[in-house]
């Protein structure tokens, strides 16, 4: 089946790299290789028996392509149970929908390939449920706002969107991300071992350097909900901070007093937001995000998850004494800035795993 994207394109009027990756579905019926494919991970039940049926057989061909075929009229159906099918922004009418990989509040994030290229990104949509919603609206608005305002390699990167063209049905276009910092420890197992110290020290790294851009930038952006959902590696194992759904311009004025994030909970993300952004989101200021690295650094290095225990943190010295100063209480005892923060980070690290 060495020409079968080709000739499945064909028959279906569908781009070669489409196709590839609908195949790479049919083809990983084993889970292991299943939780790492970029192309649908959702595939219908029906799909994967006529796959495995049909895979060494001439007719396997027709048969993906009916199935193709019949899930894609599906999907664009409105019925009793999904009355709202995915609609894709005229805007990005190039696009071809693949898994979707991500869903919050307000919005939901695809995986697509640009027809014309057969290069693949992710396309985040704002909920057809919510785009009657206004707060939803300025949201999703400003979060495009922000990351047109941005530019750095540790930052995921906003290629296309559609804020002029159609601002009640905003959408934009990003870098495909092989998963999250969390799914990626699950899988990665052995980035608990100590001789992966050095990777989680770059990992670390990358976040400061995301959130010192974001700091530093004009205008400067805070961020307010760093977590390990919204640090996502890159196929070229680039590891970016995204989402910034809660995210402001430190210039301007907050356009909202509440809201839900993507975890569904208020005012950020239970166990790495700061205590004063729950008590008053419109005062917070770059601190809020120094406070939640803090706590990725503690998550980083040790085999615990959220919350921590100050009293039993399982860090060594230095690194304790960093955790605890990045996420005291009082943000006024907190590092100054983030450049201070990555300063005694390394000096911690240095002198935690010489000692080892």
């Amino acid at each position: 089946m060495g020409s079968t994207p080709q000739e499945a394109a064909r028959l279906l009027g569908r781009p070669p790299g489409a196709i590839a990756m609908r195949l790479e579905n049919f083809a990983s019926v084993d889970p292991e290789i299943a939780a790492h494919r970029r192309g649908l991970r959702n595939l219908t039940p029906l799909g994967k028996r006529v796959y495995e049926h049909w895979q060494n057989k001439r007719e396997a061909l027709h048969e993906c392509a009916e199935v193709l075929m019949r899930e894609n009229r599906a999907k664009a159906t409105p019925n009793l149970f999904e009355p709202n099918p995915i609609q894709i922004p005229r805007a990005f009418q190039k696009y071809e929908l693949l898994d979707q990989i991500g869903e919050g509040g307000s919005g939901i994030v695809f995986s697509c390939v640009d027809t014309n290229t057969s290069q693949v990104f992710a396309l985040k949509i704002i909920r057809t449920d919510r785009v009657h919603d206004e707060e939803a609206l300025r949201r999703f608005r400003r979060e495009i706002r922000v990351l047109k305002s941005l530019s750095h390699k540790k930052i995921i990167t906003l290629y296309e969107d559609n804020l002029e063209s159609q601002r009640d049905f905003p959408a934009y276009v990003m870098d495909f991300a092989d998963g999250s910092l969390t799914s990626y420890a699950d899988r990665k197992s052995n980035l608990r071992r100590e001789d992966q110290m050095p990777a989680r020290r770059e990992i670390v790294l990358s976040i400061i350097d995301a959130v010192e851009a974001l700091h530093t930038g004009s205008p400067a952006v805070i961020h307010r909900d760093i977590n390990p959902n919204n640090v996502l590696r890159l196929p070229n194992g680039t590891w970016v901070l995204a989402d910034f759904g809660l995210a402001k311009f430190i210039s301007t004025a907050p356009l909202s007093t509440s809201f839900r994030t993507t975890t569904q909970r208020g005012w950020g993300t239970q166990w790495y937001t700061a205590p004063e952004q729950y008590q008053n989101f419109q005062s917070t200021d770059h601190r809020t995000d120094i406070y939640s690295v803090g706590v990725l650094i503690w998550e980083a290095f040790t085999d615990s998850h959220p919350p921590p225990d100050r009293e039993h943190l399982g860090l060594s010295e230095s690194l304790k004494a960093v955790y605890l100063k990045a996420t005291d209480r009082n943000p006024e005892i907190r590092y100054r800035d983030i450049a201070a923060l990555r300063v005694e980070f390394l000096k911690a690290f240095e002198e935690t795993f010489k000692l080892n």
